[in-house]
C-alpha cells in the first residue's frame, strides 16, 4: 500500500511522548489514523506525507526473513527502502474489516501500542490479512506552506 496524505489534525493531548495523526489521501478517498512519537518525529497540521505499508523491507538483491532488531541493522541488512523514509514502525494487524454492499475495508494496526487505522476499498486492502507482521513507513513531502521537503 502507498499513498500520499495531508494531516488534517494532531492530538498531542493524551500522550507525553504520543500523538495523532488524522490524516485525508491527496489522491484517493483513503483515511489514515495514526499514532505516532511526536519527540522523535513531529509533525505539524497541513504537512503531507508519503505513506508507505508493506510486509518486507529486505533489499530485493538479497531477500530474506527479518526475525530480531538486530537482523534491521543497516551494517547487516544493507541498503533498504527503510533508507528512503524518515519514520519506519513494525508491528501487526489485528482486525479487518470489509463492507462488502460499499466496498469498503478498515484495517487496524497496532505498532507496540502506537495504533493505525487505514480505511480504503477493499481492493487496496486486500493483501493485508488479520496477524500479518507490517512496516509502516513515513516520510514529509510538503511542510504547511507547501514547500518540497527533501
Amino acid at each position: 500500500f502507498e499513498d500520499s496524505f495531508t494531516v488534517k489534525s494532531v492530538d498531542n493531548s493524551r500522550f507525553e511522548r504520543a500523538g495523532r495523526l488524522d490524516c485525508e489521501s491527496v489522491a484517493f478517498s483513503n483515511n489514515l489514523e495514526v499514532d505516532i512519537n511526536n519527540v522523535i518525529w513531529p509533525v505539524l497540521a497541513g504537512e503531507q506525507l508519503h505513506v508507505a505499508i508493506t510486509g518486507d523491507v529486505s533489499p530485493a538483491d538479497n531477500p530474506r526473513r527479518l526475525a530480531t532488531a538486530y537482523d534491521h541493522d543497516p551494517r547487516i541488512l544493507g541498503r533498504s527502502i527503510m533508507d528512503q523514509f524518515e519514520y519506519v514502525m513494525y508491528g501487526k494487524v489485528y482486525k479487518k474489516d470489509v463492507k462488502g454492499n460499499d466496498n469498503a475495508a478498515t484495517v487496524w494496526c497496532s505498532f507496540g501500542g502506537l495504533l493505525l487505522k487505514l480505511q480504503s476499498d477493499a481492493v487496496q486492502l486486500q493483501e493485508f490479512h488479520v496477524t500479518d507482521t507490517v512496516y509502516l513507513l513515513m516520510r514529509k513531502v510538503r511542510g504547511i506552506g507547501g514547500e518540497v521537503w527533501k
